[in-house]
């Protein structure tokens, strides 16, 4: 493929909502963005990978100089970046704007007129083609990678702001093959599990730039046989880093798994239980019951893994009761950090489908399909229940309180220890749970504070009742 010196492609993440107890790994770049920047840097393109969030600032024109605009959107970033895409153009005539995500791969009509081309699905096969070539197409449809080692190790290089990242974002797989109601991965990667082969892998871990690594994959231990080989590998290498994954609760099924990750630098697994109801489980097809959510919560402990804990409010199953309870099963269970979400109807997905359906979608301004903010009508409670419930958890579960029982917790454990193994265990466990607790209460504290119009709003609709867009 021939050179394209001179042709300068920003690539783009447009910000998202900063009041999240997740915001710090909402700076971590989307791997998309980086495969796609990587294949046209070494095509010959200049190119820049911005990520809103990561820089803690808004784009300026000085940044959107450039021949190509690259847009990567999920939901609550598509307004932001179809404001980008206007800016962009009006700058940069004769330049071409390129949309691709998860969003414009569900609703490419909405992209189209921001946009001379949407990818839909996956963009890798595409995107030197068609930066370079352009398409008759407005709708270009992306295809799945079969080998996963085709894609190139990303290049964190061409990231702007890449030196603030503490952890470093890596990926193994795509697809999952599991089907939660509320959750577009396999509509958007398929419920066929393609994973990158172990050598490659390796090979990636040996080229991080940072000590602290994130595994992206949907579910890391989706074919436990495969995690094995991996962990192995991690162990005979001797890789010396410390890292955290998404799971289902399931693999505790395979304690010798569970203790090989552990052993191989796992510190920190993030499950999306969901919740302790077993009729909200069973009808988010979730295949699991609050009894498997308790025994992979006491394994994690048995191996010293802290657990971040999903939990969703809002389905059709839950009751009043929920936001009390759940809060108090985490505390009681302790439960190291927690992500209390309301139920949120991503297009694509088959929840998303039904509530359009039965008309129960309060609005599509997308910028608040972030699992913060209430954007359907509930069964059992009005929207505004349900937003302050979630709030009133969260605020219970990083009480003042619940802090201090850490700080005593981390005494109690460590006073049998040997000295010398007491800082590495307040380095990576007890001492960090209260951190992540004090910080999460300040974040948690600010969101109530930046949406008082919308929590306002939600206030003027009963439930069962239409209502108008908020302004």
């Amino acid at each position: 493929m021939g050179k394209q010196m001179g042709k300068q492609v920003i690539i783009v993440e447009p910000r998202g909502v900063p009041a999240n107890v997740f915001a710090e790994y909402l700076r971590l770049p989307l791997m998309g963005t980086l495969y796609l920047g990587t294949i046209l840097k070494r095509a010959g393109y200049e190119v820049r990978v911005m990520n809103e969030n990561l820089l803690e600032r808004d784009l300026t024109m000085s940044d959107l100089k450039a021949d190509y605009l690259l847009l990567s959107l999920l939901t609550p970033t598509a307004e932001r970046g179809y404001e980008l895409a206007q800016k962009f153009r009006a700058l940069n005539p004769g330049s071409r704007v390129i949309i691709g995500g998860t969003h414009p791969s569900f609703l490419p009509e909405e992209a189209a007129p921001f946009a001379d081309n949407v990818v839909v699905g996956e963009g890798e096969g595409v995107i030197a083609d068609l930066v370079k070539y352009g398409s008759d197409q407005k709708i270009v449809k992306g295809s799945r990678i079969a080998n996963l080692d085709d894609v190139p190790i990303p290049d964190f290089s061409i990231l702007e702001g890449h030196r603030k990242l503490k952890i470093t974002p890596v990926i193994t797989s795509r697809g999952c093959p599991f089907d939660c109601n509320f959750c577009c991965v396999t509509e958007m990667f398929g419920r066929g599990y393609r994973a990158t082969s172990i050598p490659r892998v390796m090979e990636e871990l040996a080229q991080v730039p940072t000590r602290q690594v994130f595994f992206y994959d949907d579910n890391f231990t989706a074919n436990r046989k495969r995690a094995h080989a991996l962990v192995d590998q991690m162990i005979a290498s001797k890789v010396k880093l410390h890292w955290s994954a998404q799971v289902r609760a399931d693999v505790t099924q395979d304690p010798d798994l569970v203790a090989k990750m552990r052993q191989s630098g796992c510190n920190r697994v993030y499950i999306g239980f969901e919740s302790i109801n077993s009729e909200t489980l069973a009808a988010m097809k979730k295949k699991q019951t609050r009894e498997d959510v308790e025994k992979a919560i006491r394994i994690f402990h048995k191996h010293k893994i802290n657990i971040h804990g999903m939990f969703i409010f809002g389905s059709d199953e839950d009751t009043p009761k929920v936001f009390e309870e759940t809060s108090a099963f985490c505390r009681e269970n302790r439960i190291s950090s927690v992500q209390f979400m309301i139920l949120t109807p991503l297009p694509g997905t088959p929840l998303f489908k039904k509530l359009e359906q039965e008309n129960r979608l309060l609005h599509r301004m997308w910028s608040y399909y972030d699992g913060m903010h209430a954007v359907f009508q509930p069964r059992a409670v009005p929207p505004s229940e349900l937003q302050h419930g979630m709030l009133e958890a969260y605020e219970d579960f990083y009480s003042y309180l619940n802090i201090m029982n850490d700080g005593i917790n981390v005494f109690f454990e460590t006073a049998q220890e040997k000295a010398s193994s007491i800082f590495t265990r307040l380095s990576y466990n007890s001492l960090e749970s209260a951190v992540i607790k004090w910080k999460a209460r300040a974040i948690v504290r600010k969101f109530g504070g930046a949406n008082q119009e919308y929590l306002s709003y939600l206030k003027g609709i009963r439930l069962g009742k239409a209502s108008k867009s908020p302004a």
